[in-house]
C-alpha cells in the first residue's frame, strides 16, 4: 500500500463507504498512542490529533493554522524539509524518512521524540505531509534505570547474603561460579574455597554426610543434574554437631539457566525453613497475663468501650480516677466523662472517629469525676479490632495531668516575660503547629505581624513550604524525635537565606532563624577563591599544570611531577605537549598540541587517552584543559588538570561484566518478587519468578514510582518499609497481594562511603506456609483440647475406681480374717490371688491418676540444677543402692529449663529401673550430659539385661511390659510418666539397647543460657 495521497493500492477499509471510512480514521487517530498531525505546503498545521496537543501544552485553537517552527527548532525543520526535497524529487518511492528531534512545549520544556514522516503528495504535486510522533522519554529513563542497577551490584550480592537464603551457581561444567555466604553458615564451610569445584565432588564428598538422609538428598540432586531439570521443593534436616554446624530444616531448589552467561548452568537455592517446625505461643495465656497487667496499674484508668462508646469492662485505676464502682459505670456511655461543653461539641464522638480512621487518638482536657470534680486529663482512645479487620470497639487509657497542667500555666506565663526581652528572629508553635509567640523581629523577616500570626497554622500562612522537604521534615522529626533540628535554605516567597534551629518540647517547638543571605554571599566568594588557589597548587589530580596561551609550561604541581618521576625544572619553560607526561608517541604529542592551541582559542577542551608510565604500566588519564581569561575576556594562561581513572575504567569492566550474573540472581529469583528503587520510590529494577503469580509484568514496574505500580492498599502498606531502607533501615513486613500472602524485606544500598543511595525489596510468597501453619494451627487446637478431654476422663476414672477398688480389698481383708481357718490350700490360694490383684489393680489406678496429670499439676518451668535433682534421687534409692551392691558414677550435670518436681520423678524412674533390671551381676549405672545447640541430652547407661530392638519404642507405652510378673514387679506405666514429662518440657526420650548389652535412657531438655547460670 502507497504511504502517499492518492495510491490505488486499495482502501485500507476495505468496502466502507467515505463517511464510515472517515469515522474509523478518526477514531483511529484519536486511539493509538503516538502524537499524530498533518502540515500544508507552508508547513502550517492543518490537524493535530489530541496527543500532540497534550504533549505540546497549546490547544488545538492555538496550533491550527501556526507553522511547525512554533514546537520545532530551525536545526531540525531544516533536516525534515531537505528530506521532503529529495522525496518529491523520486515520486515513484514510498519511502517514510524518520528523524529525533526535540519538541518544544508551551512551558519550555524540550521533550525527546522520533518522528517519522508521510507525504501527501496527488498527480504528482506535493500537498503537504502527515508526521506520526512517538516520546522518548521513557527509552531514555530506561537507559539510566540500567545504568544505576549496573552500580549497584556489589550491594545486591551482599543483600542476597544477608536475606538467609543461600544461593550458589554452576556453570555448564558443573563447576560452582558464584557461591554466598549463608551457603558457609548453613553447612559450616568455607565458602570461598568452594568456587572452581566440581559440585557433584562437593556433593558426594561434604554436603550430603551433613543431612540426617544423606544418600536420598545426593540421589535427588545429582539426577536432576543429569536429566537438566528443575527442583521445586526438596526438604531436608542439616544434622548439628553441637558446635558449628546447627541443627536446622533446609529447603532445597533448582533450576537450569537457560540464556545469559551461565546458559547450560544451574542456580541452587537453600532456605531456612526451621521456624515452620514450630507452633506458635498461647495466646490464651498472653491476654490473661495482659488482663493482670491492667488490673494491677491503678495510677491508670484503663477500660474497654464497645463499638458505640459504652463501657464493657473497668479497673483498679479507673474506680479510683473517676469514682465509680465497676457495676455502676458498665453499659453506660463513656461521654459521662466529659464536661457539658465538650459534650455539646461532640468531642466524644469526633475522638471515636479519629481512633476509628486512623488506629489511636490521643486528646487533652477536662473531664468529670463522679462527685463532679474536675481534672485535667490525657486521654488515649485506641480502636481494637480482631483477626479479619472486623473492628470490635475500643481500648481507653486516661491518666490524672491536673498537677503538670497547672505547672504548665506557671511555666508558659513565666516564658511569656522571657521571650519578650529575646532580641533575635524567635517564634513559637504548639504540637499542631500553630502560632504562639511571635517577636518583634520574626514579625519583620516573616513580613506578617504578631495578630495576623498568633493561631494561625505555618502551614496555612506559608503554603509553600509544604513542599520544601527540608522544612517539612525538620519540623516533623523534631516533634516526633523530641530532638534539635536545623536547617538551612533560600526562601523564594520572603527573598532571604533563612538558617533556622529547631528546639522541641513536649507542647511544641521553638524556631529561632535568622537572614543570613549577605553572610552566605561573602563565605561562597571566599570559598570560591580558596578553591581556584587549591586548585593550582594543592589539587590531589594526577596533573595539575598551569600554560602560557602558546603551551609552554608555567609551573606544574609536584604530585604530578612525582607520578611520572621527573623534576619540574626540567620542563617548566618546555612546549607542554613535549614533557615526558606524553610519552614518546607522536599521535598523543599532536592531539595535546591541538588541545593547548584550542584552549588557546577560548575553549575547554576535555581529553581521555590512554598513557604509559615510566615503568611501562598503561593507565588512562582523564582531564580537561581550562582557559583562564582577564577581564576583557582575553586568553592569559590555560589551567590544565587531569586524573588517573585507570581504577574506575576497571570498576566499569568490572561492572559490565557482573551485569549477566547479576541478572541471572535477580531474573532467577525463586518463588518472590525483587526489585529496587531510588530515593524518588522509582523502580530501577523489577525482577523474579513471582512475577508470574500477581497481574503485573517487570517490564511495566521498571521506571515506575511504586505508587503508579500497586494498588492503594498495597502502596500504603509497602511505603513506610520502602522509605526506611532509604533512611539505612532493614524492614520486614507481610501483606496480602493478589489472592496470596507475601512477606517483604526492604534493605538499604550504599556506596563504598556508607551512603544510602538506592533500596532493595524482596518479597517471597508465603501463601503456602501460612496455610500450613494455620492447619498446624487448627490441629495443635484439637490436639490439646482432645488431652483435656483425656486427662478430664483418666482422672475421672482412675478416682471413681478407688471407691470400689477400697471395698474388694476391705472385704478380701474380712475373709481373710473371718475364715481363713475355715479355707483349704486352694481357698487360701485364690484368696491371695484376689489381695495381689486388688493391690496391682491400686498401683495402676494411681499411676494412671499421676499420668493424668503431669500437664494440670506441674509447676511452672523454671531455671533448676539438675546435679541438685539427682542427689536428692540418690537419697531417696540409698537403701536400694546398698541392697544391691550398685556403683552410681556421674558427670557434672547442667542447669535447664524445667519444673523440678517432675525431673525428679524421671531420674527417680530410670535410675530404678537400671537398678532393678540389672540382672545377676551389681548394677552399674552412670550419668552424663552433652550440649547439642540450644538443649542438653541427658543420658543415663546401664550394663543390665537390655532391651530387643523391636520393643524399644514399646516401653513407653502405658502399662506396657516385657517381662512377667513373677521375674520383675512393677505396672509398666513408669517410662510413659518420663515420656509425658520430657514432652511437657518440649524435649524427647529414647532408648538405646542390644539384649544382654546394657541400656542407655537418653532425653533432652531446654538448656538456660550462659549469663542466666
Amino acid at each position: 500500500m502507497s504511504t502517499r495521497a492518492g495510491a490505488d493500492d486499495g482502501a485500507f477499509w476495505g468496502d466502507a463507504d467515505d463517511d464510515v471510512a472517515l469515522h474509523r480514521y478518526r477514531t483511529l487517530v484519536n486511539t493509538i498512542d503516538d502524537g499524530i498531525y498533518q502540515l500544508d505546503t507552508d508547513g502550517r498545521f492543518v490537524a493535530v490529533n489530541d496527543i500532540i496537543v497534550e504533549a505540546t501544552g497549546y490547544t488545538r485553537d492555538e496550533l491550527l493554522g501556526e507553522h511547525v517552527s512554533l514546537v520545532l527548532a530551525d536545526g531540525d525543520i531544516e533536516r525534515i524539509e531537505r528530506e521532503i526535497s529529495s522525496q518529491i524529487g523520486a515520486p515513484d518511492e514510498d519511502d517514510i524518512a524518520t528523524f529525533d528531534i526535540v519538541v518544544r512545549t508551551a512551558d519550555g520544556d524540550a521533550i525527546p521524540y522520533e518522528l517519522r514522516i508521510n507525504l501527501l503528495v496527488k498527480d504528482g504535486e506535493f500537498r503537504g505531509s502527515i508526521g506520526v510522533a512517538r516520546n522518548r522519554t521513557e527509552e531514555q529513563r530506561r537507559q539510566e534505570s540500567l545504568a544505576s542497577a549496573v552500580k549497584s551490584y556489589d550491594s545486591i550480592t551482599s543483600v542476597i547474603d544477608k536475606a538467609d537464603i543461600g544461593v550458589c551457581i554452576l556453570d555448564e561444567n558443573c563447576e560452582v561460579t558464584w557461591v554466598d555466604e549463608t551457603i558457609g553458615q548453613y553447612f559450616a564451610l568455607d565458602h570461598e574455597r568452594l568456587i572452581g569445584r566440581n559440585n557433584r565432588t562437593v556433593i558426594d564428598e561434604t554436603l550430603k554426610h551433613r543431612f540426617a538422609d544423606s544418600d536420598s538428598f545426593a540421589e535427588t540432586v545429582l539426577s536432576s543434574y543429569d536429566d537438566d531439570r528443575y527442583v521445586d521443593r526438596l526438604e531436608c534436616r542439616v544434622t548439628g554437631d553441637g558446635t558449628d554446624l546447627e541443627d536446622r530444616w533446609l529447603k532445597y531448589q533448582s533450576k537450569p539457566i537457560e540464556s545469559g552467561e551461565f546458559a547450560g548452568g544451574r542456580v541452587e537455592f537453600y532456605y531456612d525453613i526451621t521456624d515452620q517446625k514450630r507452633s506458635e505461643e498461647d495466646l490464651e495465656e498472653n491476654r490473661e497475663a495482659f488482663q493482670s497487667l491492667v488490673d494491677a496499674v491503678e495510677e491508670y484508668a484503663i477500660f474497654r468501650l464497645d463499638a458505640d462508646g459504652h463501657v464493657l469492662t473497668w479497673n483498679r485505676g479507673a474506680r479510683n480516677l473517676k469514682g465509680y464502682e465497676r457495676e455502676e459505670i458498665i453499659g453506660e456511655h463513656f461521654s459521662t466523662f466529659y464536661t457539658d461543653a465538650d459534650r455539646a461539641a461532640n468531642v466524644p464522638e469526633r475522638n471515636l472517629e479519629r481512633a476509628l480512621e486512623t488506629g489511636s487518638a490521643e486528646d487533652e482536657g477536662w473531664r468529670v469525676r463522679k462527685d463532679g470534680g474536675r481534672f485535667w486529663a490525657n486521654v488515649t482512645i485506641t480502636s481494637v479490632r480482631d483477626d479479619d479487620g472486623t473492628h470490635q470497639g475500643y481500648l481507653k487509657v486516661t491518666r490524672d495531668m491536673t498537677d503538670r497542667w497547672e505547672r504548665k500555666q506557671e511555666l508558659e506565663s513565666e516564658l511569656q516575660r522571657i521571650l519578650g526581652r529575646i532580641s533575635d528572629a524567635f517564634y513559637a508553635v504548639d504540637d499542631e503547629f500553630r502560632f504562639t509567640h511571635v517577636n518583634e523581629r520574626a514579625a519583620e523577616l516573616l513580613q506578617h505581624s504578631e495578630e495576623e500570626l498568633l493561631g494561625e497554622r505555618l502551614w496555612d500562612v506559608f503554603p509553600d513550604l509544604r513542599d520544601l522537604d527540608v522544612v517539612w521534615d525538620a519540623f516533623h522529626t523534631a516533634l516526633a524525635t523530641q530532638e534539635s533540628t536545623s536547617y538551612e535554605l533560600y526562601y523564594d516567597t520572603l527573598d532571604f537565606r533563612v538558617e533556622a534551629n529547631l528546639y522541641p518540647s513536649e507542647t511544641g517547638i521553638s524556631v529561632y532563624f535568622r537572614d543570613v543571605t549577605e553572610r552566605r554571599e561573602r563565605e561562597r566568594e571566599l570559598e570560591q577563591t580558596e578553591r581556584r588557589f587549591e586548585a593550582i597548587f594543592e589539587d590531589p589530580n594526577i596533573l595539575v599544570g598551569l600554560l602560557e596561551p602558546d603551551g609552554t609550561v608555567l609551573d606544574i604541581n609536584g604530585t604530578a611531577m612525582d607520578y611520572i618521576d621527573a623534576d619540574l625544572a626540567d620542563v617548566t619553560g618546555e612546549p607542554f605537549w613535549e614533557t615526558p607526561w606524553w610519552g614518546e608517541g607522536e599521535d598523543v604529542r599532536s592531539s595535546v598540541r591541538k588541545w593547548t592551541e584550542r584552549a588557546a582559542a577560548g575553549e575547554y577542551v576535555n581529553f581521555e587517552p590512554d598513557l604509559t608510565r615510566p615503568d611501562g604500566e598503561w593507565y588512562t588519564l582523564n582531564g580537561v584543559f581550562r582557559p583562564v581569561t582577564n577581564d576583557e575576556g582575553d586568553v592569559v594562561s590555560i589551567f590544565v588538570s587531569g586524573r588517573d581513572i585507570t581504577a574506575r575504567k576497571k570498576r566499569e569492566r568490572e561492572l559490565e561484566e557482573s551485569e549477566q550474573r547479576y541478572r541471572t540472581l535477580a531474573e532467577h529469583f525463586p518463588n518472590g518478587v525483587v526489585t529496587l528503587f531510588d530515593h524518588d520510590l522509582t523502580y530501577t529494577l523489577a525482577a523474579g519468578q513471582g512475577f508470574g503469580k500477581i497481574p503485573v509484568d517487570p517490564s511495566e514496574a521498571e521506571g515506575k514510582r511504586f505508587g503508579d505500580v500497586w494498588p492503594e492498599e498495597t502502596s500504603d502498606t509497602l511505603e513506610p518499609a520502602l522509605r526506611a531502607a532509604l533512611e539505612g533501615e532493614e524492614r520486614t513486613i507481610e501483606l496480602e497481594y493478589a489472592g496470596r500472602e507475601w512477606v517483604l524485606y526492604t534493605v538499604p544500598i550504599t556506596d563504598s562511603r556508607g551512603d544510602v543511595f538506592a533500596g532493595v525489596s524482596m518479597a517471597h510468597d508465603i501463601t503456602e506456609r501460612k496455610e500450613y501453619q494455620r492447619r498446624l494451627e487448627e490441629t495443635i487446637d484439637r490436639l490439646e483440647e482432645s488431652n483435656r478431654r483425656l486427662e478430664q476422663f483418666a482422672y475421672a476414672a482412675s478416682h471413681d475406681l478407688q471407691e470400689p477398688l477400697r471395698m474388694v480389698s476391705s472385704y478380701l481383708q474380712l475373709i481373710e480374717s473371718r475364715y481363713a481357718d475355715e479355707l483349704d490350700e486352694d481357698g487360701e490360694e485364690f484368696l491371695a490371688f484376689a489381695v495381689d490383684g486388688a493391690d496391682r489393680m491400686r498401683n495402676m489406678i494411681d499411676g494412671l491418676l499421676a499420668y493424668s496429670r503431669i500437664e494440670t499439676q506441674g509447676d511452672p518451668l523454671e531455671p533448676v540444677g539438675l546435679d541438685s535433682v539427682l542427689e536428692s534421687v540418690l537419697a531417696d534409692l540409698q537403701f536400694q543402692i546398698e541392697e544391691t551392691d550398685a556403683e552410681i558414677t556421674t558427670d557434672t550435670l547442667p542447669r535447664v529449663e524445667g519444673d523440678a518436681s517432675q525431673l525428679r520423678q524421671v531420674f527417680q524412674n530410670l535410675l530404678s529401673n537400671a537398678l532393678e533390671y540389672s540382672g545377676d551381676e551389681p548394677p552399674r549405672v552412670f550419668v552424663d550430659a552433652e550440649r547439642r545447640g540450644r538443649e542438653w541430652v541427658i543420658s543415663v547407661h546401664d550394663e543390665g539385661i537390655g532391651i530387643d530392638p523391636e520393643d524399644q519404642e514399646r516401653v513407653f507405652e502405658v502399662f506396657q511390659r516385657l517381662h512377667s510378673r513373677e521375674e520383675y514387679s512393677g505396672t509398666g506405666i513408669g517410662l510413659a510418666l518420663c515420656q509425658r514429662i520430657i514432652e511437657r518440657h518440649g524435649g524427647e526420650i529414647w532408648v538405646d539397647s542390644e539384649p544382654g548389652e546394657g541400656a542407655t535412657f537418653s532425653f533432652t531438655l531446654p538448656a538456660v543460657e550462659d549469663f542466666a547460670r
